[in-house]
């Protein structure tokens, strides 16, 4: 497959978890039902980013550098964070603003190493 599509298909999941999150965050704690779905949607987006992330590797035969090594750790962190957002261990500005960091940090790792991304 052409590392374009894995490279959408990375995007699309990126912007599916951080939907999920964002819809955790704002459901009400008091009905588990309304946890089910952004659960859901968190968990397509952790899947999609995990599978096109590493079939991605795959295809240019990267291995596992230390910058990709460092995604899996914040890959790992951003599928905790429902934990953090369930369980109300930190305020909700504080999980937006960890999450943006986490993302960011992902992101340039992601576009300064990225062999697909270069002219």
């Amino acid at each position: 497959m052409d590392p374009g599509i894995y490279k959408s298909i990375h995007f699309v999941g990126v912007i599916i978890l951080f939907v999920g999150i964002g819809s955790l965050i704002s459901a009400d704690p008091k009905k588990p039902a309304s946890f089910r779905l952004p659960a859901m949607i968190h968990g397509i987006g952790l899947l999609l980013i995990l599978v096109s992330g590493f079939g991605l590797q795959a295809k240019l035969k990267l291995g596992f550098p230390v910058w990709m090594i460092s995604k899996l750790v914040i890959l790992l962190a951003l599928g905790g964070s429902i934990a953090l957002i369930k369980r109300k261990v930190l305020p909700p500005v504080a999980i937006y603003l960890l999450v943006i960091f986490l993302g960011g940090i992902a992101a340039y790792l992601g576009f300064s190493n990225s062999i697909v991304l270069r002219p």
